[in-house]
């Protein structure tokens, strides 16, 4: 290799893969110019489990190396390798030494580079010391590109620039707001105090309400109106955080203040126009015109509309934690909107979320799973025709039908005795029950309608829960377990089975949410809850692990938008992808993935942490 033609050549091998396409040609070539090849017959082993780190990093060129972990003198395959995949690289993480055996499956040609020039030339780059990191941490902020920017990355204040801030007193008149609302073109201005602390909001809509009403005298304060409060954030808030503020409240502006309090100094005053400079389209604009829709033909295209805008702003996996909660209130408010449209007058009850919707984990068009907790039996039949109703406009709203729930619709409409005593019945006799069909409502979110209902089914079942259940569902976690890794465009399982399907719903996300349930449980913080939130919990309960469970949740966000960039893109409920889809980088992150889920059902499992508690 110490020609330039093939220096060249090697540097365009190299350049096809990460982490060298992030390395500038100079770099690249000097590297190629200080390798050498080396060629292994199959069945040779390149690397030994447990021996000293050789002097040189290896990257396949040719051919199919296999690892292997031989702890406790049982052989197991750990990953299947092939063209730019790296071995030797674990010292870079602080390996003492080589973490598993490679032997060549089939006859391989390998790059060498010695460690030292690696490190000096590669890992100088901060995308490619974060590929090396992702070997042994898994970490969703990695990107595969520079120059990709979250919203949650972008402040409020770099929206608003150097707009002047507007407000009134609570003794400015009717007409002088409206006056004022016309000299700047705002939609709302705030109302504050003389200390400039913010009391109210005085929006375009609540002067078109008060002129419909029959209007009044306009020389009256504003405040005769009946004015509400804005939400409040912090001054280091992000865009994302005042999307999330004004879509969870409806608010007409949010309130930028010294401390994030409704006490705090005034500082910026931000409308939903403000935020729109950053969307093409917008959620603030979408979810409005959801509550406004008057059939259900608009709210399929305002289904398609969401997702869209999601699909746009998923750069990241990062980017999950606020995209989710955008088209979970996407989802309620189109379901919110259908009960008004189709279901007419409905006998008290309680509307619910479950499974992945429930969880607050859906960024896909799949149809969210809808509970209808009912106050009264006698009105059974009623609210089953209702349900039924809603579920079929769900699917004119252009939702994906879940295939996978095991229960028929009447079954999701019962009253609160009858909920309760089918949870006692899952818990008390988890086996000859078969709770494990059950799982999903166990994830039961309130939206819409006597939240009281779900508040006495939820304390039914933390009152059920005991070790002897949690033993249960504990063990059953071990049936579950994820791929192994990639190779070209196949997925391979613990046995060296090779699929041409992706199975991430079900080998990935499945086990992620069952253990994040058995700990949620363990937490007594059942229903209500997201998987994030639940591993948050058990990093509380059990700070000694902590770090199993900030990688399992780290996994949770790469699956989630793997699925939905994916599955949006696609126009499917991403639950299975072509590995072709996925990039080197994606499986290489995934791979980590995969051993993240793999150590957390282990621990899980093992059931001494339930001692520990």
């Amino acid at each position: 290799m110490d020609t330039s033609p093939i220096s060249y050549r090697v540097a365009d091998f190299l350049k096809q893969h990460p982490p060298f396409q992030a390395m500038d040609d100079a770099d690249l070539l000097e590297l190629a110019a200080r390798g050498r090849v080396k060629f292994h017959e199959a069945n040779e082993f390149i690397l030994w489990q447990g021996e000293p780190h050789k002097s040189h990093v290896f990257v396949i060129q040719q051919g199919v190396v296999t690892l292997w972990d031989e702890t406790d003198g049982r052989l197991a395959l750990r990953d299947v390798c092939g063209a730019g995949d790296l071995l030797g690289v674990e010292r870079f993480v602080g390996a003492p030494h080589s973490l598993q055996s490679a032997r060549s499956t089939t006859d391989v040609v390998i790059y060498a580079f010695p460690a030292t020039d690696f490190e000096e030339l590669v890992l100088k780059d901060p995308y490619a010391r974060r590929f090396i990191e992702a070997y042994e941490t898994v970490a969703s902020d990695f990107q595969s590109t520079h120059d990709t920017r979250d919203l949650q990355d972008v402040f409020l204040h770099h929206v608003i620039g150097r707009k002047p801030l507007e407000s009134c007193s609570a003794d400015t008149t009717v007409r002088e707001a409206a006056a004022s609302l016309l000299a700047t073109g705002s939609d709302a201005i705030p109302v504050v105090d003389g200390d400039r602390r913010v009391h109210a909001t005085v929006a375009v809509n609540d002067l078109l309400t008060w002129v419909a009403a029959g209007a009044g005298d306009a020389n009256q304060p504003i405040t005769a109106l009946g004015l509400t409060p804005p939400p409040v954030i912090g001054s280091a808030a992000s865009v994302s955080d005042g999307v999330l503020a004004i879509l969870e409240t409806a608010a007409d502006g949010l309130a930028v203040t010294s401390d994030g309090s409704s006490s705090g100094e005034l500082q910026a005053f931000v409308t939903s126009a403000d935020i729109g400079r950053v969307f093409g389209d917008q959620p603030i604009a979408i979810l409005r015109e959801i509550r406004r829709a008057t059939t259900t033909g608009q709210l399929r295209d305002l289904n398609h509309r969401a997702r869209a805008v999601a699909h746009q702003h998923l750069t990241s996996p990062i980017s999950v934690d606020w995209l989710a909660h955008v088209t979970f209130l996407t989802d309620v408010d189109i379901v919110k909107r259908l009960i008004m449209l189709v279901a007419g007058d409905v006998p008290t009850a309680c509307w619910c979320f479950c499974g992945t919707s429930g969880r607050g984990e859906s960024l896909t068009r799949h149809a969210p799973r809808l509970v209808l907790i009912g106050d009264d039996e006698g009105h059974g039949p009623e609210l089953e025709r209702i349900y039924q109703r809603v579920s079929d406009a769900l699917t004119e709203c252009d939702y994906m039908a879940r295939v996978d729930v095991p229960f028929d619709r009447t079954f999701h409409v019962a009253s609160k005795a009858e909920w309760r005593t089918r949870y006692q019945r899952w818990v008390g006799d988890p086996v000859r029950t078969e709770m494990y069909l059950a799982r999903p409502l166990f994830d039961l979110r309130p939206v819409h309608g006597r939240e009281s209902l779900w508040h006495d089914v939820g304390t039914t079942v933390a009152g059920a829960i005991d070790r002897e259940f949690l033993h249960v569902l504990a063990n059953d976690c071990l049936a579950s377990l994820p791929p192994l890794t990639f190779f070209q465009d196949a997925v391979v399982d613990e046995s060296g089975e090779q699929s041409t399907v992706f199975q991430l719903e079900q080998s990935a996300l499945r086990p992620l949410v069952d253990v994040g349930r058995v700990f949620g449980m363990a937490a007594n913080k059942v229903l209500g809850t997201s998987t994030r939130e639940r591993f948050a919990s058990a990093r509380t309960l059990l700070p000694e692990h902590e770090s199993i469970f900030r990688e399992a949740a780290e996994t949770l966000r790469i699956l989630l938008w793997q699925q939905a960039r994916i599955g949006i893109g696609q126009g499917t409920d991403g639950s299975e992808l072509p590995p072709a889809l996925l990039s080197r980088h994606d499986r290489h992150v995934l791979k980590g993935g995969f051993r993240s889920i793999l150590r957390l059902i282990e621990f899980t499992g093992n059931l001494a942490w339930l001692e520990a508690i």
